[in-house]
């Protein structure tokens, strides 16, 4: 077993960004599916822990906010229970090279918010993660609500890793990088 240690502060829960129109969010327009939303801090990334009812089942995401450089927000993962995400955040707060966070091209200033619709929105498990000629993609089957794809590239090599619900995708994604990281010296 890996003998890690977060290098983070502590989480403190944190409300979600305000409306601006209202200027803030009262209690009771809060989603009803919405169980946590936590922040922690290292030196090069804002953590966020976002605890999600979904179908009957809790859904743990885990975010980085890059502090340092362009600003750019990365998933780097979803998971069964916040344990889970504190080994995670353990993993990447240790090296953010252990971890293969999907960065979100998309993502602004707005990223986490209430929509019209009174539904909390949130960038989802998918992406692209990518180091030096290596790459990792997520996607969202859009003929298929709650199925991912994933794939890993190396140069012109491109692998099909398959097709899973959006916890199992994580899990795929997480042992393929985990197997061929084994031996990296760069890490």
């Amino acid at each position: 077993m890996r003998n890690l240690k977060i290098k983070a502060t502590r989480w403190q829960e944190q409300s979600l960004p305000a409306d601006t129109k209202r200027e803030t969010f009262a209690s009771s327009s809060l989603p009803d599916n919405l169980v946590d939303h936590s922040i922690c801090r290292s030196d090069s990334f804002l953590y966020h822990r976002l605890g999600i009812q979904q179908n009957g089942e809790q859904s743990w995401y885990l975010y980085a906010l890059s502090l340092t450089g362009e600003p750019s927000l990365w998933v780097l993962g979803v998971f069964d229970t916040p344990g889970q995400v504190d080994f995670f955040l353990a993993l990447h707060s240790d090296n953010p090279l252990k971890v293969p966070g999907l960065r979100q091209l998309e993502a602004g200033a707005g990223w986490l918010r209430i929509n019209d619709a009174g539904e909390l929105a949130y960038p989802h498990y998918s992406g692209v993660y990518q180091v030096g000629l290596k790459t990792y993609r997520v996607a969202a089957v859009v003929s298929q609500p709650g199925i991912y794809t994933a794939s890993y590239g190396d140069r012109d090599h491109t692998e099909y890793l398959g097709e899973a619900s959006e916890k199992e995708i994580c899990l795929l994604l997480y042992s393929h990088f985990d197997s061929r990281l084994r031996g990296c010296k760069l890490c």
